[in-house]
């Protein structure tokens, strides 16, 4: 059983970073096999480099990550304390990050709102609970 996991990092590049190691074991501990860690890993990368590049384009800040499994199921959310969702004609990026999200989670829902946006994503797990 992998326990519940929380975490909070700086918004920057070496914040993702250490959150993607973080949540390649607790996908390796549910037993997803290498493509599905490697799935969980390149949807929070996303998530998180969303957080870092677009929350905090112009501030700094922290991302928090909680992950639990439950009923073979690895959910994890991505949160910020930006301000939320907007359209920005400067955006840096291409755009293309919650859709590799939706692509390889089982699923993904987006709350967002002036205290900022969290991600939430689903993935399965072939052992743990």
């Amino acid at each position: 059983m992998v326990v519940p996991f929380e975490a909070t990092v700086p918004g920057t590049p070496l914040g993702v970073r250490a959150l993607r190691r973080e949540i390649s074991g607790i996908a390796e501990e549910c037993g997803m096999d290498a493509t599905g860690v490697a799935d969980v890993q390149l949807a929070v990368t996303e998530a998180a480099t969303n957080a870092v590049m677009h929350a905090y384009a112009t501030t700094t800040g922290d991302v928090t990550v909680t992950a639990a499994v439950h009923e073979g199921e690895l959910a994890i959310v991505i949160a910020d304390t930006g301000g939320g969702l907007v359209e920005r004609s400067d955006s840096p990026g291409l755009g293309v990050g919650l859709s590799i999200i939706a692509t390889v989670a089982d699923e993904m829902r987006i709350t967002s709102n002036a205290g900022g946006t969290k991600i939430h994503m689903s993935f399965p797990c072939t052992e743990g609970d």
